[in-house]
């Protein structure tokens, strides 16, 4: 072949070479892109904020291997709501008998307060006027107070006034007196699990078998819901008795979170309940001990809060917990398993942040909270 030919056939095939490169090329960029985002990123974005003297001290003394926390899940009134209810063979609907006409209480006529029980003194709470003027950064409510009884002590016999005021609004579908003496129950919750047509039958019919007495209390049940009433709900003046439907304790929302934060932050202008202060509706966790799988990532939540000698949330806390609710929260935790330790934030990573515990039972309390650096 001549150097004339050679050229020609060079000539023709270099631009397919380049072609065919430039395609090996681009296969590799994407693959790099590829490697990046779904490999090298999520890494990155696991990795906590911290300073270079405070990374080198945490590879030399912490391994870090456990997984990120999750997000909380569960039964609650969003995901097996009331509305959504289908009849059972011991439903109402099968029971021909119209709804009762009073509280069951048979057995209970000699029933007394254990020794272990101690009722909240009668106490009203007002703001004052400098508290009024400094904060005003939550909706308002009425300041309408449902104080408790007299004192009662261990040994007095239960009355059952509170849960016959209960029973009665029940039975009359006076829902807005209800909410408003049962104030310390989530409102969307206490709307699902309380006064829909479905939840009125199926409580009237739960509260009209024979009671139970507890170590905790009273209970009645059937087979779609327990009503369950504590020694101080039966103390109260207007019982508030936590619905369990299906066996199973709700699960602790975003809305639960945001309306405790509110309650904290109401205080300090208008509380939503004239008694609403902390030595009557303890919101603060008495013990604080978070686990592992909580603090690696923010030590800071392992810092126990504490309110003024008022009672009340010191400034930045306040403006933390402000900043927190103006954005959809999240709820994260280690293990979807109760008792629980929640992280609450907009999401995984970012401050701010509020830490709180839910017991088994469904008490809910407030044990940390993390500004953003």
């Amino acid at each position: 072949m001549s150097k004339k030919d050679s050229l020609q056939l060079w000539l023709l095939s270099t631009p397919k070479r380049l072609v065919a490169g430039l395609f090996l090329l681009a296969a590799a960029g994407i693959l790099l892109v590829l490697v990046t985002l779904f490999i090298v990123a999520p890494q990155i974005a696991a990795m906590p904020n911290q300073t270079p003297s405070e990374s080198s001290h945490s590879r030399s003394t912490t391994k870090l291997s456990s997984p990120l926390l999750v997000e909380v899940t569960g039964s609650n009134f969003r995901t097996n709501s009331t509305l959504k209810m289908t009849p059972t063979k011991s439903a109402p609907e099968d029971t021909p008998e119209p709804p009762p006409a009073s509280l069951n209480l048979e057995g209970l006529q000699d029933l007394t307060y254990p020794e272990s029980f101690s009722n909240v003194s009668e106490v009203s709470t007002r703001p004052s006027p400098s508290q009024t003027a400094r904060r005003m950064p939550t909706p308002t409510r009425s300041a309408e107070t449902s104080l408790k009884k007299e004192s009662i002590e261990s040994g007095d016999p239960v009355q059952f006034t509170g849960m016959q005021a209960f029973f009665k609004d029940l039975q009359t579908g006076n829902f807005g007196a209800m909410q408003r003496s049962c104030w310390l129950i989530t409102p969307e919750v206490f709307t699902d699990r309380y006064t829909t047509p479905p939840a009125q039958k199926v409580l009237l019919h739960a509260l009209s078998q024979t009671p139970k007495a507890t170590d905790d209390g009273v209970s009645w049940s059937d087979s779609n819901v327990e009503v369950r009433a504590s020694w101080s709900e039966l103390a109260d003046r207007y019982s508030c008795p936590t619905a369990i439907y299906d066996g199973k304790m709700d699960s602790v929302t975003p809305e639960d979170v945001s309306y405790l934060i509110a309650r904290i932050m109401a205080r300090s202008s208008y509380p939503f309940n004239g008694a609403d202060a902390e030595e009557n509706y303890p919101t603060l966790c008495e013990k604080w001990s978070p686990p592992p799988g909580i603090t690696k990532y923010t030590p800071e939540a392992a810092q126990k809060l504490h309110y003024t000698e008022r009672g009340l949330l010191d400034d930045d806390t306040f403006k933390t917990l402000q900043e927190l609710r103006s954005e959809s929260i999240h709820l994260y935790t280690v293990k979807n398993t109760y008792p629980m330790y929640i992280r609450a934030a907009h999401s995984q990573l970012e401050e701010p942040s509020a830490y709180f515990f839910r017991d088994k039972d469904g008490s809910l309390c407030l044990g940390s909270v993390v500004k953003k650096s």
